[in-house]
């Protein structure tokens, strides 16, 4: 997971924020990087201290972003506060699925029911957040 990597690189990190962009005018800008195949592997023991909030927007994938999480919540031993939030309005053409929106809150939902029931973590709060901008 990249997430680890920067885990691993980031020892001081508090706050970690993932969106996934999925708005048809979102076009990869020349400053975006291109996808490499990086081969490495996190240390074993691999225990982040610092990592207090997790913060997710636009997810899909139930499966994915549970066992996301819970890989997360086993490295970042400190961690506090996971908000699963919607997807976030384009600032293109501030569009954002209605539709879209009431199944990704439905998804959230599971995920944080799936998080709570099956962890023993000491994660306090999993949050579920409208679609805002990250601040």
């Amino acid at each position: 997971s990249r997430t680890l990597f920067i885990l691993e690189a980031a020892p001081a990190l508090h706050k970690f924020t993932l969106s996934r962009e999925r708005h048809a005018c979102a076009i990869p800008s020349e400053d975006s990087a291109e996808k490499t195949n990086v081969e490495w592997e996190p240390s074993k023991d691999l225990k982040h201290l610092n990592l207090k909030l997790l913060r997710m927007y636009g997810f899909e994938d139930e499966d994915k972003v549970t066992n996301y999480i819970r890989l997360v919540m086993e490295r970042a031993v400190r961690l506090k506060r996971i908000e699963l939030r919607g997807e976030v309005p384009c600032e293109k053409c501030d569009a954002i699925y209605p539709r879209r929106s009431q199944v990704d809150k439905g998804r959230r939902r599971r995920i944080k029911e799936r998080l709570t029931h099956e962890s023993s973590s000491a994660v306090g709060m999993i949050m579920l957040v409208a679609a805002m901008p990250a601040q």
